[in-house]
């Protein structure tokens, strides 16, 4: 596959909705587990258009979807599932959102792609390890068309995918403008660029930056997730602000920034300010 046929749903889901809903894990809660086929269907039923799908890899080579790190809250496990082999993985119990075991079982990549074989589009995060396992998993299924892949930037995983046969949909994150020249200085099929902006102090606050992203066709990732207290990934506009204060303020300020792609915990309420305030902007051109 060329580029072209690589990238073109992705730019024909984008010219269609203008701002594209990432869902970070999928739509987990109550009884439904993120990051399984489940949470996934909510996530697009609630309006989003690339699900963001964590990978971790067993020691005997299988590959899951899996935030590794996070087995204490998901299992009442302190074992990383990157240490297990995969019967071990697939004799874990998830716990639900009231604590209970349930049935819902650690799902295989494979499966994952398999089910959603055909228009999803699928964002593989924290796979940058292992990416050789999961590149002939989407080879076997034919979706380099619906993959994206992210990453820190380091020459290591800029190597590879610059050496890799098939120009793979590529997202660095980015935190600052050397690391936004390394990418760019590569012949990757890079089709966006995950923007960190943690403060006022960031590269990125400089809107000429963003919009130079947007010059070279390039879309920009923003995120509204909000993963504790602490951590800021963009100037402190993310669900919570949203949700809670203001949804300008909040998801507002980010498609302000220049967001092409919103990376949030909760599409649906994201969908529809997207809705709301397209229709504003029409009664008012």
């Amino acid at each position: 596959m060329n580029r072209n046929d690589i990238t073109k749903k992705l730019y024909e889901r984008k010219l269609a909705k203008e701002v594209l809903i990432a869902v970070h894990r999928g739509c987990g809660g109550g009884n439904i587990i993120e990051n399984t086929i489940p949470a996934f269907e909510i996530a697009l039923k609630y309006g989003g258009d690339i699900i963001e799908v964590d990978v971790a890899k067993s020691t005997d080579g299988k590959l899951y979807t899996i935030h590794e790190g996070q087995e204490e809250r998901l299992f009442f496990s302190k074992d990383n599932v990157q240490t297990l082999s995969s019967q071990e993985i697939e004799n874990l119990s998830y716990r639900n959102g009231n604590s209970f075991k349930v049935k819902q079982k650690v799902e295989e990549l494979e499966e994952v792609l398999k089910h959603f074989r055909g228009d999803t589009l699928i964002n593989l995060d924290r796979a940058w390890e292992f990416w050789d396992d999961v590149f002939e998993l989407v080879k076997k299924w034919s979706m380099f068309d619906q993959i994206i892949v992210k990453s820190p930037v380091t020459e290591k995983y800029l190597d590879f995918m610059e050496q890799y046969e098939i120009p793979v949909m590529y997202i660095p994150i980015v935190k600052n403008e050397r690391e936004l020249a390394q990418v760019l200085e590569r012949n990757i099929n890079t089709v966006g660029v995950e923007v960190i902006i943690s403060s006022e102090k960031s590269d990125f606050y400089n809107l000429e930056i963003i919009k130079e992203l947007k010059k070279r066709n390039l879309l920009v990732w923003l995120n509204a997730i909000r993963l504790n207290d602490s951590t800021i990934l963009t100037l402190g506009s993310d669900d919570d602000k949203a949700l809670l204060l203001s949804e300008d303020d909040g998801w507002g300020r980010i498609l302000d920034i220049g967001a092409d792609i919103i990376q949030t915990d909760w599409p649906l309420h994201l969908a529809c300010y997207l809705q709301k305030r397209r229709m504003f902007t029409n009664l008012n051109s």
